[in-house]
């Protein structure tokens, strides 16, 4: 009874060593980092940190990245998923499996949303490890392929190589040994281009447990001692104790059990260290089996009670069933997540739509505005020029009006020249007749036959007007449109060319010389270009 009181006070007495060191090492962690002010420096050195005692030191590890968790923005979604598979990798390591799997399962979460498919083939590597842990091995296949199938759309070789690495252990489990070493194959070649010394040394180790199943037990003890060495240089204490254990199993197949006690005992040691309750579970089983076969079979039953006090923390039927939840919730989530996505992609679709139809409504309009102002401003300019054409019409009008006087008064004074002329013809007969004078009879005759001509040449000017009015209407607003550039004269000679008076008739009419008249025909004919083969009044005459 004393005995029990003085052990549960020296664990007592352990425990508040451990809580006050715990929290001493904390006060020390936070004292450092808060020296630091920038975010993303304090956050990355805590997490450097954390990585960096991950194989090491798990309880340190996990006290940093919980305070990483701490002080991280609500955004920062990149290094919350990493501190959770980080986190995740420690509860496996002390066999809180659905603690691991939850830690795991949230990371990929996060890196879904993400949308980063090479972090999320890594995190798939770590769910296919607790799978494996916990003899779901098939659900670890499944997993691990899966991660090889996002890893291989990057060509991300070395998640391909651990991933390999991984499978190969679950085949094992599961027997299929062929298939177990074409994967570790798959990841020793991959290692092998990368020059990778850690991950050859952990696929070489695991082919020695092949070997091992194979009853080669020389050559795979030979392998695993060489990685224990390489593990003890970089003082990766969880494979440490996996080493441990795999060279114990070795020596008790060759019935070595002095030896497979000894590396037993190293791995028992070395797992309460770190806390690593599931590698204390094959431990004790074990030294149980070894103690049984040294016939010491008080020790194998101590070892065998202890074996099952760390098998039923670890592997129980609750702890299954939280994982199986686990694993549905995380299915839940990620389906719920798809159809909100969906339905968001359907709403933003939807919104586009309208968007769409809104705007092509306003450009229809706009366009439509455009065209009818477009339209009323030709009909504007069309009413404008018709104005303008009837402006013109009428000035022309009055023009031909004034011209129409013109040639009144002009026509009106060649009948009073003609009535002139015949009675001075009539007077100088008369007095022909009188004289006896043969000179003068023969000047008289010559007057005469002047003024008869005179006289023919006045009777064609009294028809004029109504020949003008008949031939040349709208003669005269034909010639400005094709020949603007004629003067009013040169269009008046015009009319009476159209008319196919002669040069003397137009010179008589327009009481100007012949020559005159001839200057005005070559001036007419030079801008109105007529060939010189083709008449001017016949030109005149077409249009």
């Amino acid at each position: 009874m004393i005995f029990r009181g003085i052990l549960l006070l020296l664990l007592f007495t352990s425990f508040i060593s451990n809580a006050q060191a715990s929290d001493s090492t904390l006060f020390i962690i936070k004292k450092q980092i808060d020296t630091i002010v920038d975010y993303n420096s304090k956050v990355q050195s805590i997490i450097q940190k954390a990585d960096n005692l991950l194989e090491s030191d798990n309880d340190r590890a996990l006290q940093y990245y919980k305070y990483a968790e701490e002080i991280l923005n609500k955004n920062d979604i990149q290094n919350k998923a990493h501190i959770f598979k980080k986190v995740g990798i420690i509860y496996r390591n002390r066999g809180d499996y659905d603690k691991s799997m939850k830690y795991a399962m949230d990371a990929k979460t996060l890196y879904l949303d993400l949308s980063d498919t090479l972090k999320v083939a890594d995190a798939l590597i770590y769910i296919g490890i607790v799978y494996k842990a916990v003899g779901d091995y098939r659900a670890s296949v499944n997993t691990l392929n899966e991660s090889i199938r996002l890893a291989s759309i990057y060509s991300d070789s070395m998640i391909i190589g651990r991933s390999f690495n991984m499978l190969g252990g679950s085949y094992r489990a599961l027997k299929k040994i062929d298939s177990a070493f074409y994967s570790y194959n798959q990841a020793l070649a991959i290692f092998t281009k990368k020059n990778d010394e850690e991950k050859l040394n952990e696929v070489n180790s695991n082919i020695a447990i092949l070997y091992g199943r194979q009853k080669q037990y020389e050559k795979a003890l030979k392998i695993h001692l060489k990685t224990l060495e390489f593990l003890k240089k970089r003082n990766e204490k969880s494979n440490m104790v996996i080493a441990y254990s795999i060279i114990a199993t070795e020596h008790v197949m060759l019935k070595d059990y002095n030896k497979a006690l000894k590396y037993t005992d190293s791995s028992i040691a070395l797992a309460k260290q770190e806390k690593f309750k599931q590698k204390l579970v094959g431990a004790y089983r074990r030294k149980s089996y070894i103690y049984k076969k040294k016939k010491d079979f008080k020790k194998a039953y101590e070892n065998h009670v202890l074996y099952k006090k760390y098998s039923d923390s670890v592997y129980t039927v609750k702890k299954r069933r939280e994982i199986k939840e686990l694993e549905l919730k995380n299915e839940f989530e990620i389906q719920k997540k798809e159809l909100e996505t969906a339905a968001k992609r359907k709403e933003l679709k939807l919104r586009l739509y309208v968007l769409l139809t809104v705007l092509i409504l306003f450009f229809t309009f706009i366009i439509g505005f455009l065209l009818w102002r477009d339209y009323k401003a030709r009909a504007k300019r069309i009413k404008d020029k018709f104005e303008k054409e009837k402006l013109k019409k009428e000035v022309l009008a009055q023009k031909i009006k004034v011209s129409e006087s013109e040639l009144k008064g002009l026509i009106a004074d060649n009948t009073m020249r003609l009535e002139f002329i015949k009675q001075l013809s009539k007077q100088i007969k008369d007095d022909k007749d009188q004289t006896s004078s043969d000179i003068v009879k023969s000047y008289a005759n010559s007057l005469l036959l002047k003024l008869q001509n005179q006289i023919s040449t006045e009777n064609k000017l009294t028809s004029l007007q109504d020949k003008i009015n008949e031939v040349n209407q709208g003669f005269d607003q034909v010639i400005i449109e094709r020949f603007p550039n004629l003067t009013k004269t040169e269009r008046e000679v015009c009319s009476f060319l159209r008319l196919n008076l002669s040069i003397k008739e137009i010179a008589s009419i327009r009481n100007a010389s012949i020559d005159s008249i001839k200057a005005l025909r070559y001036r007419i004919r030079k801008k109105m270009e007529v060939p010189k083969n083709q008449e001017l009044e016949h030109f005149i005459q077409s249009l």
